[in-house]
């Protein structure tokens, strides 16, 4: 009960319409209890009910009606309008009749009448309002009207004064029962509308989510209905999206991992089967078989670490050891390592080692990420080309460092899946240089970018080249020039 947001819509509308009613019947109950506002409608009733009296008793003077037929006639307007009429007499206010006839004042002395105060407009028609209480305890609301004899007699209109209950009941409690009816269908067509508005696209949302626990990833959900529903289906395609991308990669990189698992290893156990059966019998046979089977088993051992290390950056359990790192001086550092293997491929190696600001870092993750770059580079810069080191402050709140080579270039197509993990523009996946990649070096580079809040851009020509850029932050917060962008 109460699961369906209709019907929880619909009880809360309910909840709200109710508390406001019983302020506004808690307000207005206060309002009945003051006298003048309670009391005021009955002595309004008491003159209109006097002024026709008046005028019935001079139609009947007219007619020469004797006082039995007055007496009469005052009886019937008593009994039609439900009040009580007495006619009294002198400074004592002696009840000459009464239309009560269980409980008749007749002969009494009803002392003085409470008139009521100025504050209260009653058209009173040349007659007195006021309060009366009598000695039995009954309280009356009363209406005196002076007679035409001289005023030696006064006709008296008397009801009893309503309490602050009968007068709430009489005045407001059908108003209110109305006000709750129309408002409980108010409640019922707002809670169905805004159920519809709200609930349809949650609901697709749920046959979508269903659907996707079921193995169908192809699901979207239209983005309409209220803002954060929209907001919703929105981060919800967008999380298909990446489950899609996600999935994708998952079959991929089993698929590469496969591959490039299953050649070196093909190659292990051919040469070592050749080993054990005496195929390769000559040394130089057998050189070359512990040479292919090194080569290999380094091969695999290289790609399980990066895999290694990627996996321990994507689950957040790399560690960085961030200190302030002069980028000059690791640039300078990295040219250093590489010249005798840029000078073994007659590749011009060269380095613009101007001073920058300090960047936030970590050096031995840093050094890993140019050692990746200008290998990379080396390895697809032909003989004669040239691979250039450079580093300048990029604002005042980062510094830019970048790797060009004049290799072959990457072509447009393949730009944006550059930093994929196993993904090689050489499809044979064999470098010039006989050694063959695994595919993770630059989406490695790129995760570590991010780790250090940094950024990476690659600009490529086919037949002139590429240039690898990484913009990093000199504090150890992100900034705006240095937010990661990753290649979709």
């Amino acid at each position: 009960m109460f699961r369906s947001l209709r019907s929880r819509l619909l009880v809360s509308y309910l909840v709200v319409i109710a508390t406001v009613l019983v302020l506004v019947a808690v307000a207005l109950f206060f309002f009945a209890t003051r006298p003048t506002v309670r009391f005021l409608p009955s002595w309004q009733r008491l003159s209109t009910i006097a002024r026709a009296t008046r005028n019935e008793l001079t139609h009947l003077e007219e007619r020469g009606a004797d006082n039995e037929a007055v007496l009469h006639a005052l009886e019937q307007i008593a009994l039609d309008y439900g009040v009580r009429i007495l006619i009294i007499r002198g400074e004592m206010h002696t009840v000459l009749f009464d239309t009560a006839t269980d409980t008749s004042w007749q002969g009494e002395s009803l002392g003085e009448v409470e008139v009521a105060g100025r504050g209260v407009s009653v058209p009173a028609g040349g007659g007195s309002y006021g309060r009366y209480r009598h000695t039995d305890g009954s309280r009356w609301l009363v209406y005196v009207q002076p007679t035409a004899n001289g005023g030696r007699s006064q006709i008296v209109f008397a009801q009893p004064e309503p309490s602050a209950m009968v007068f709430f009941r009489e005045s407001f409690s059908g108003s209110l029962v109305a006000a709750g009816l129309v408002a409980f269908l108010l409640s019922l067509l707002l809670a169905f509308g805004i159920a519809g508005w709200v609930a349809r696209p949650l609901q697709r949302m749920a046959q979508a989510t269903e659907a996707i626990a079921q193995g169908d990833y192809e699901q979207t959900v239209p983005v309409h209905g209220p803002e954060e529903v929209r907001r919703v289906a929105r981060n919800f395609n967008s999380m298909v999206r990446q489950v899609r991308l996600s999935r994708q990669s998952q079959r991929d990189f089993v698929a590469n991992v496969s591959h490039d698992l299953k050649t070196p290893l093909t190659s292990i156990r051919g040469w070592s089967q050749a080993l054990l059966d005496g195929t390769a019998d000559t040394p130089e046979a057998r050189q070359r078989a512990a040479t292919i089977i090194y080569n290999e088993t380094e091969r695999m051992s290289r790609m399980v670490n990066q895999l290694l290390d990627l996996a321990r950056i994507e689950s957040g359990q790399l560690e960085l050891n961030q200190t302030q790192v002069d980028l000059t001086q690791l640039l300078t550092e990295v040219y250093h390592s590489f010249v005798p293997k840029a000078e073994e491929q007659k590749i011009h190696l060269t380095l613009d080692a101007r001073p920058t600001p300090p960047v936030w870092g970590d050096y031995d993750r840093l050094v890993q990420v140019f050692t990746n770059l200008v290998d990379n580079a080396l390895t697809h810069t032909p003989e004669g080309g040239r691979v250039h080191l450079a580093a300048r402050p990029y604002g005042t709140q980062a510094v830019e460092a970048w790797v060009q080579d004049t290799g072959k270039g990457i072509p447009p197509e393949d730009l944006s899946r550059i930093f994929e993990r196993f993904y090689q523009v050489d499809k044979s996946r064999m470098r010039e240089n006989g050694r063959r990649g695994t595919g993770l070096g630059l989406a490695i580079v790129q995760e570590l970018i991010a780790a250090h809040n940094g950024r990476i851009q690659v600009r490529s020509e086919v037949g002139k080249g590429s240039q690898f850029v990484v913009r990093l932050p000199i504090s150890n917060t992100p900034e705006h020039s240095t937010v990661v962008r990753r290649q979709e």
